[in-house]
């Protein structure tokens, strides 16, 4: 369930950078420019609108990672490159200031969260080390 909500909330997001960005009027523009220039019909425009459909999807969802996930990254790098049995990875990756800073509600909200963080970035980190 954790999984699909992460996944939910990517998608959402990627849609409000496609508002943002304009996706639908440059697509609604561009589909006019292709209508009006006469040459191309029938299946050939549904193609042309699923060529440049798919463009815009690859432009939108290259997302660069922010300067944290990095750092993060990094650390799970350090954690998982090292020789010894990582008992408490999560552990590891807690920033103690603002974790002590937090209720217990928000304490385990932030582990959660932290938890499948760590999983999507060791599902990176093993993606790239065996080359998929």
């Amino acid at each position: 369930m954790a999984r699909n909500t992460g996944e939910l909330k990517k998608r959402c997001w990627l849609a409000k950078q496609r508002l943002k960005m304009g996706y639908w009027e440059s697509l609604k523009r561009e589909k006019q420019q292709v209508e009006e220039s006469g040459t191309v019909t029938g299946s050939a425009l549904a193609a042309e609108f699923a060529r440049v459909r798919m463009r815009r999807d690859a432009e939108v969802a290259s997302v660069v990672p922010s300067a944290a996930d990095e750092r993060m990254y990094r650390k799970v790098c350090d954690i998982l490159d090292s020789n010894e049995v990582a008992l408490n990875p999560i552990g590891q990756l807690i920033d103690r200031d603002l974790y002590d800073g937090l209720d217990a509600a928000a304490k385990q909200r932030y582990v959660l969260e932290l938890s499948d963080k760590f999983r999507e970035l060791k599902e990176r980190y093993y993606n790239e080390r065996t080359g998929a």
